[in-house]
């Protein structure tokens, strides 16, 4: 009895089992082999994700390795939309738009629609043309307005029929208060034009961007999945100087998408923007990463494996020494602010007019630059906060004047005049022409030396040295119409005035007067346009960077001109090694003899000892050679133009600086002298003892 009790229980248990079976294999046939690929799609899509893991962007240091800009971690905030659970979306993102606001932090949007509550109606939002520009294609791709309605579609659309059609796409309650509903709108609107249904191609939606911990844990604790914290690198600026040198890194522009695209980076990439940082975009840019996240159902990540590491880019060591940067940023701002004080004040010296200006010095051997300095300028640290106020301001803070400001040279050309005479053989170093003040070779045009002009009188018999010296315009007008347009021009092309200077930023190539480029406006060239062009007058328009250079290349005595440069050398990321040494291009051969050279240099000297830079220069320990400008600009105060080397016996250095307005040349010599004492010095706290290309912190 009690074996058959126990055979029963043994073949019921069997046919368990045997049935547990045949369901397991039958649900498991299911799974692998009838839906086998839906239910491993759909395990993908929920356990793991691919992310993009930027590189790290290269480092910006100066010539000493001082660090001019770095990288720091900030913390987004952002959504995974896979991860937004259908149906919460607008609690959601009323959510995180109250916890925003609850604590001050500024959210993201340009989102075209705004409620007045003076008004207590929808309006439309002149702030954002990016905005506007969006909802047009937003709304033409929902076919709400044509496609050829895009581009006035506030016209066709009051704003109150806007935000109703947008409750309606949306969902959301007619009786939601209208600023509550003004962000939800906003957030699943940006979130939505990024969708794939319309398929905008801009970057991802960052809600808030660069958060701080505190709000980091509200939005924690609060209950809003598919809302995540996200990383970048941004850059720290360890400098207020060089601004205009340096630039800005921002996010791809939609109207750059394709081109991006086309090189490789995601949407969601930074670039440089301007500056150096655009420059060298493909040195200071790595090779980014892949990350794939091992997830739970709820976005949890519970496992991080990268099947590539992100390699970071390299770091740009510049020709720039920071603290001469600094030097001439501060002494140009100091001496246009003196002079404006004194004009206001109606004493001599000053100009109530003056306005912008630059100085550039630049090696004399190599052609390294190592300042260019603009007034006014800026500071990127506090860039975002300031644009409204430097957009406004009249003289216009983010022009690089050092590069791409125009001005007449004035009197500072006389020295290429003087190497055309005396290489042409219209004059020897000793030559002496009779100065009569004014100038009457033309019966039509007979312009006059500033001496007549002022006190009738002449420079007498004098040579090519006292000319520069005393800056006779007569004796250049002589000297000029001797030598033709044609010829002053061959030398100062080589000189580098009115050619490109090889420098990797944007920069003017400037205007040489002359008949080729008076005719190709349209105009015609007389006799007496080359006298004015002898003086730096006429059509000469060159840029500060060119003058320095045009310096450099009168002074260097292995006659070269080479390429003017801002990239030193490029470092591998962790700073083991050099990458690449910066080899300058010889771009022109100064073809003219040493006795050329020291007799123009010798005119250069006097200037400093007893000419119009005497004030500056007349005691300075160090022999300086220099030449002052005064450019008429036919309105307001003349432009003043220094540029000047040093030391005399064995040039290092070329200095070039121009004040817009500054009513003299000579008046504007203190930042050259400023540039040179910073330069010179040799106290033992000049950073400068180090080693160059050493890392200093």
């Amino acid at each position: 009895m009690e074996g058959r009790k126990l055979m029963r229980r043994v073949v019921a248990l069997a046919a368990l089992t045997v049935a547990a079976a045949f369901i397991m294999i039958i649900r498991l046939y299911d799974l692998q082999i009838v839906n086998g690929l839906v239910w491993s799609e759909e395990s993908e899509r929920r356990i793991t994700r691919t992310v993009e893991v930027p590189a790290t962007r290269g480092e910006i240091v100066d010539r000493y390795g001082r660090k001019l800009v770095t990288n720091r971690i900030a913390y987004n905030i952002g959504f995974d939309t896979k991860l937004l659970p259908s149906g919460r979306e607008n609690e959601i993102a009323a959510g995180l738009v109250a916890a925003a606001e609850s604590e001050g932090v500024e959210w993201e949007t340009n989102f075209p629609l705004v409620w007045s509550r003076v008004m207590n109606r929808w309006m439309y939002s002149n702030e954002s043309t990016v905005g506007a520009s969006r909802m047009g294609r937003f709304l033409a791709a929902l076919e709400i307005i044509s496609a050829d309605e895009r581009e006035g579609w506030q016209e066709k659309l009051a704003p109150d029929e806007l935000a109703a059609k947008l409750y309606e796409e949306y969902e959301l309650d007619a009786d939601t208060d209208p600023q509550t509903a003004r962000g939800i709108l906003a957030v699943r609107w940006e979130l939505d034009i990024r969708s794939a249904r319309i398929a905008l191609n801009i970057p991802s939606y960052v809600f808030a961007s660069d958060v701080n911990e505190r709000f980091i844990s509200v939005v924690a604790e609060r209950d809003l999945p598919g809302v995540e914290i996200l990383t970048e690198t941004v850059p720290q600026y360890e400098t207020d100087s060089a601004a205009n040198l340096l630039g800005r890194v921002t996010s791809i522009y939609e109207n750059e998408v394709e081109e991006y695209r086309e090189k490789g980076y995601p949407l969601d990439a930074t670039v440089g923007r301007d500056g150096v940082e655009k420059a060298f975009e493909d040195i200071l840019r790595g090779k980014d990463g892949v990350r794939v996240e091992e997830r739970s159902e709820s976005g949890s990540v519970t496992g991080v494996v990268y099947s590539t590491e992100p390699e970071p880019g390299s770091n740009v060591m510049l020709t720039i020494d920071i603290s001469l940067q600094e030097t001439a940023e501060k002494s140009l701002a100091a001496r246009i602010e003196e002079i404006k004080s004194l004009g206001e004040a109606g004493l001599s010296g000053g100009a109530a007019d003056v306005a912008g200006g630059a100085a550039v010095v630049i090696d004399v051997k190599n052609f390294e630059i190592l300042a260019a300095a603009n007034y006014p300028t800026y500071s990127l640290k506090t860039f975002n906060e300031d644009y409204s106020d430097l957009l406004a301001d009249p003289l216009g803070p983010m022009n690089n004047r050092a590069f791409m400001g125009l001005y007449q040279p004035g009197s500072t050309f006389k020295p290429s005049t003087a190497v055309a005479a005396l290489e042409s053989g219209v004059i020897t170093p000793s030559t002496r022409i009779m100065t009569k003040g004014i100038y009457t070779y033309y019966q039509g045009y007979q312009p006059a030396c500033e001496i007549y002009l002022n006190y009738r009188g002449s420079h007498g018999l004098i040579n090519v040295v006292d000319a520069i010296r005393v800056s006779c315009n007569y004796f250049f007008y002589e000297v000029g119409r001797l030598s033709g347009i044609d010829r002053m021009n061959t030398y100062a092309k080589m000189l580098g005035l009115g050619e490109a200077t090889g420098v990797e930023l944007p920069e003017y190539t400037g205007i040489l007067a002359g008949k080729e480029e008076r005719e190709a406006g349209g105009g015609t060239w007389y006799g007496g346009d080359t006298l004015a062009a002898a003086i730096g007058q006429s059509d000469n328009l060159f840029t500060p960077l060119q003058m320095a250079v045009y310096v450099a290349s009168l002074v260097n005595p292995n006659g070269e001109r080479l390429e003017a440069h801002l990239l030193k050398s490029v470092r591998t990321y962790d700073y083991s090694s050099t990458i690449s040494e910066y080899q300058p291009k010889v771009l022109s051969v100064v073809d003219i003899s040493d006795e050329t050279r020291e007799t123009v240099k010798k005119g250069m000297l006097q200037v400093s000892r007893s000419g119009s830079a005497v004030a500056t220069f007349g005691n300075y320990p160090i022999d300086v050679g220099s030449k002052t400008g005064t450019a008429q600009t036919g309105s307001g105060s003349p432009t003043g133009v220094f540029v000047a080397f040093a030391p005399y016996d064995d040039p290092q250095i070329a200095v070039a600086v121009v004040v817009e307005h500054a009513g003299k040349g000579s008046i504007i010599g203190s930042v050259a002298r400023d540039i040179f004492d910073a330069y010179f010095r040799t106290d033992s706290s000049f950073d400068a003892v180090h080693d160059e290309g050493a890392l200093i912190d």
